[in-house]
């Protein structure tokens, strides 16, 4: 931990003050991501948090994942494209917006999805 420990407004805690818990998730992201950096700082807040989030978030790094690059791409279209046109639908209707209005709200997202979403791949 550097010696002004901030990141942000968040301020850290310095290891030698941290309960017994934070320093076990402190140690366990250290372990997983070989450093405590970034957002992730602020799950020392939380060890119940940082030892779920650390792996997590490690296997989304390059050569911890089983999928390959075209794969991925495939699945954050999916996910960026399916699942929050469907959730933004649902909410429309529960709002009691007319139809023809969650409809263009959904192409609208739709249209915004593919053009700033995801990166194009000529594989």
């Amino acid at each position: 931990m550097p010696d002004t420990p901030t990141f942000g407004r968040y301020t850290e805690i310095p290891y030698e003050q941290m309960t017994p818990e934070q320093q076990e998730g402190y140690r366990c992201l250290i372990e997983i991501r070989g450093q405590v950096g970034g957002p992730s700082r602020i799950w020392v807040h939380n060890p119940k948090l940082a030892k779920a989030a650390a792996p997590l978030g490690a296997h989304f790094h390059p050569g911890h994942y089983s999928l390959s690059e075209r794969e991925r791409e495939i699945a954050v279209c999916i996910i960026n494209t399916a699942y929050p046109t469907n959730a933004h639908e649902r909410r429309g209707k529960e709002v009691g917006l007319p139809a023809e209005k969650v409809e263009a709200l959904i192409a609208a997202f739709r249209l915004h999805s593919r053009t700033s979403g995801s990166r194009s791949s000529t594989r």
